[in-house]
């Protein structure tokens, strides 16, 4: 009995050391620790520049706090709730509609057909669901990250609101996620002694690609933004009150995002980079984060 308890105390201690040494043996600046890690990063973000939120030559500064669930389960929950229910409202509804129209004596008449899905094509999508959510909990790489913007309580800038994305991907040396987002921000600038509003709002999917390289990661991001096509040239444009105010701008981009990213004494995720609307003609904004990792 004694023999047992001694070895399983020379186990214990042994695979203690191998832990304590492992974790010493960890760089000071972890790119890959950025890539692959699971966590829940809290901390403070800070965007100025020509940013997303920028338009009409007004560029608000942004400032506020980062909340972002890395490879943990919040993205897949979300984005799985989404596909489950696109699903059951496509099961739901019409297959097709078909009308046509024809004159019969005096009246005109319209004649529609709708047809739905048989069961077996229902399970069919069902099976497909299931199947795609399932691979949602098994990839590698999950990322739900908000940022949420203050003028006065959680920052120093000129911009109130939210801006949040949910992502899941694939990929070994070089990962791929996908998903969806929104947001809306509204930032009070000063224009030549006058204040104007810059509303940005959004809608749609982000995509980025990202690789660890020694001791960073570096990340390139598009952001698909599906009411970019609702606003029209005048909603883009400065108005003017008729007192000769400024009143409101509208920005709506797709926007890329290019950044740079490591964790800090394996505690600490910093990262920052630039952001453009166009890559024809660039002008750059930029932004950089700091947070603690749990």
């Amino acid at each position: 009995m004694n023999q047992k308890l001694l070895i399983l105390f020379m186990v214990l201690a042994v695979s203690g050391s191998v832990r304590a040494d492992d974790e010493s043996r960890r760089p000071l600046l972890d790119g890959r620790a950025a890539q692959h890690a699971m966590g829940i990063e809290v901390g403070a973000i800070a965007e100025g520049g020509a940013t997303e939120y920028a338009a009409g030559g007004l560029m608000p500064s942004a400032q506020g706090l980062v909340l972002r669930d890395r490879n943990g389960m919040t993205a897949r929950y979300v984005i799985g709730l989404f596909i489950a229910v696109a699903s059951a409202l496509a099961q739901s509804g019409p297959k097709s509609v078909e009308s046509k129209s024809y004159v019969q004596g005096d009246y005109l008449v319209t004649e529609t057909t709708t047809t739905y899905y048989s069961e077996a094509e229902k399970a069919q999508m069902r099976a497909a669901t299931n199947g795609a959510i399932d691979g949602l909990f098994s990839a590698p790489y999950s990322d739900m990250e908000l940022h949420v913007f203050s003028r006065d309580a959680l920052g120093m800038g000129n911009a109130s609101g939210y801006h949040l994305n949910f992502l899941c991907g694939y990929g070994e040396t070089l990962a791929l996620e996908t998903g969806f987002g929104f947001g809306n921000v509204d930032s009070l600038v000063d224009d030549a002694g006058m204040k104007a509003h810059v509303r940005w709002k959004y809608f749609g999917m982000p995509f980025r690609a990202s690789l660890a390289a020694g001791p960073f990661r570096i990340a390139l991001a598009y952001e698909w933004n599906w009411l970019k096509y609702g606003a029209t040239k005048d909603e883009r444009r400065l108005h003017m009150n008729s007192d000769g105010t400024a009143e409101e701008i509208t920005a709506v981009s797709h926007p890329w995002h290019l950044d740079v990213s490591t964790i800090l004494a394996r505690r600490i995720l910093v990262s920052g980079g630039v952001t453009t609307q166009q890559i024809q003609k660039p002008a750059l904004g930029y932004f950089a984060t700091a947070g603690v990792m749990f």
